[in-house]
């Protein structure tokens, strides 16, 4: 009987530890990780990374990863000072896929960085300017 209480702590503290994680992204909107099922592409052979801007008015980037390999992988965000900003451990899968909220970022270059340990396999870098713009207009009657 002694046990019940410990193994029902147990329980909660990993049920509380996956709540956590779950939203522990710092600019992570959402993610997918997909591992066999029809959305799956064709077979990869070689490490990719892509980053694209999911709307041009916005700063929500999509992030893919193609990791042919049977080993984690860690995705990091750092600035133009080399600060990581971000940084979380890769499922191994075939195929992950976030958006990342950069909207709160100040004005400068960013990178995506993706390692296997020391190893630095892609990265992709993004470059966000403000610019401001004045239009004058002209009518003659």
């Amino acid at each position: 009987m002694k046990r019940t209480p410990f193994i029902l702590a147990a329980i909660l503290i990993n049920l509380s530890f996956a709540k956590a994680q779950a939203n522990a992204y710092a600019y992570n909107e959402s993610k997918i990780s997909i591992v066999n099922n029809d959305e799956t592409p064709a077979p990869v052979t070689s490490f990719r990374l892509k980053v694209a801007q999911v709307k041009p008015e916005e700063l929500i980037f999509k992030i893919t990863v193609e990791n042919p390999g049977t080993e984690r992988v860690t995705l990091s965000i750092k600035d133009a000072n080399n600060y990581t900003l971000h940084q979380e451990s890769l499922p191994v899968t075939m195929l992950y896929v976030a958006k990342f909220n950069m909207q709160e970022l100040q004005d400068g270059t960013y990178t995506f960085e993706i390692r296997r340990g020391r190893n630095k396999l892609a990265e992709k870098t993004v470059d966000i300017r403000t610019e401001t713009s004045i239009n004058r207009t002209v009518s003659v009657q």
